[in-house]
């Protein structure tokens, strides 16, 4: 737990620090540049913290999740990855149907591993992260309407939407085969 809580807190933080006013004045400070550089370096070594305090964090079981709610587990996965690869595309349908679509499938994601995982270390993870993108989502709806909302430059196109869908299965498939040796806990199990 002393890298687990630590790196998110650097993380939730660093994905906050608009909200906290902070931004614009470390961009001046620092220039563009630099200031994504040690962004990326923080969000970084808070993903490493975060992965290896889970991986050494001691096992505290809240509660013993059903094994049964394991397939929807899977479908919520392959949900979120294409919600968070359809928030890094540009225009699609998603984008316009769903408000932030990273952002609910860090939500989705959450969730999902919450019906897999109670132990105390995977609930600190997997509940903090989507409060994070809850809050998040909250802010940014504030900043867009006290802004106005600008009127989209393009349309959608289902494009856009075709290749979420194709790079959210192969993210999943990859996550699916190297869950194990990313986070220490396999999914597939060799015969």
């Amino acid at each position: 737990m002393l890298l687990l809580i630590p790196g998110l807190l650097i993380f939730m933080g660093l994905h906050l620090l608009r909200e906290l006013g902070w931004r614009d004045t470390l961009q001046q400070r620092l220039g563009l540049r630099r200031y994504r550089i040690l962004f990326s370096l923080g969000i970084v070594i808070s993903l490493v913290m975060i992965v290896e305090g889970k991986a050494g964090a001691p096992f505290i079981q809240l509660w013993v999740p059903p094994y049964n709610l394991r397939s929807l587990t899977h479908l919520l996965m392959i949900s979120a990855t294409i919600l968070f690869m359809a928030g890094n595309l540009p225009r699609s349908y998603t984008r316009d149907m769903v408000i932030h679509p990273m952002l609910v499938g860090v939500i989705v994601w959450g969730v999902a591993h919450l019906l897999s995982n109670g132990d105390l270390a995977s609930v600190l993870i997997f509940g903090m992260l989507p409060v994070w993108a809850i809050v998040k989502i909250i802010s940014l709806e504030r900043t867009k309407k006290a802004l106005g909302s600008p009127t989209p430059e393009r349309r959608p196109g289902l494009q856009w939407d075709a290749a979420a869908i194709i790079l959210g299965m192969i993210a999943y498939s990859v996550f699916l085969v190297f869950h194990g040796q990313l986070f220490g806990f396999a999914l597939i199990v060799p015969i």
